[in-house]
């Protein structure tokens, strides 16, 4: 797994911060290798025309401790400094494994060290879904597919590249909806301050592990603070 690790490190660590581009700089890390990765592509294209940011995204294919382990050490290395590094993984539960225990692992190492989290209970197609409505049912990702083709009209594909483009008009819905689910998550555990990261490690993996939620939103809302030409 160290050796894995250290390709991996060496995929990411090949730019130097001397000599770069004016403008926020992402990492962003995906469990998934395609869906997540595709997604964000849509942020990363807008970046580059507008000459706003730079955005790296990798689709790993791994856990979402191991998702975080790699960002902790690429942090580490010193490439990203004041950079924002982003942890996008699912709840994805799994009674045969180890999974619980590993997703509350990788939620407390990324508070620990100051990563950022994009996480979703129970898949990232959560986040496509409030796009068109609120949704507060409890739902297996297995279920997603349908709902998803529904409401586009068309199959839904899990790896398309084109879910950006798709989704980008309704986009405030769903943020403001993921903050609605998340505040009412929040509010039923006493929580007066919904504000993700104002939370204890406790309570975000409390809330992270209710299906459904996620912080998909923090990310969107970031880079689209940081990518969109403001006008003068």
């Amino acid at each position: 797994m160290a050796r894995q690790n250290s390709r991996n490190n060496s995929m990411y660590s090949q730019r130097k911060v001397s000599g770069r581009s004016k403008g926020k700089t992402f990492l962003i890390l995906c469990e998934g290798e395609k869906t997540e990765k595709n997604y964000f592509e849509g942020f990363q294209k807008i970046a580059r025309a507008n000459k706003t940011a730079y955005i790296t995204i990798k689709g790993l294919g791994a856990v979402g401790i191991t998702v975080v382990t790699i960002a902790k050490q690429l942090k580490e290395q010193g490439n990203y400094g004041d950079d924002e590094v982003w942890c996008v993984f699912d709840r994805d539960l799994k009674y045969e494994n180890n999974n619980q225990q590993n997703f509350n692992a990788a939620i407390r190492l990324a508070i620990e060290n100051q990563l950022n989290l994009a996480v979703s209970n129970d898949a990232f197609e959560l986040w496509f879904l409030l796009h068109y409505e609120y949704y507060q049912s409890e739902t297996h990702r297995s279920e997603y597919e349908k709902m998803l083709s529904i409401r586009l009209g068309e199959k839904y594909e899990k790896n398309s590249e084109t879910m950006y483009e798709k989704l980008k008009d309704k986009e405030s819905n769903a943020i403001n909806f993921a903050k609605k689910l998340w505040l009412n998550h929040c509010n039923l555990h006493g929580i007066d301050d919904p504000n993700p990261d104002k939370l204890t490690v406790k309570q975000r993996i409390i809330i992270h592990n209710i299906n459904p939620s996620t912080t998909v939103y923090q990310l969107v809302e970031k880079l689209n603070e940081v990518i969109f030409t403001k006008p003068q």
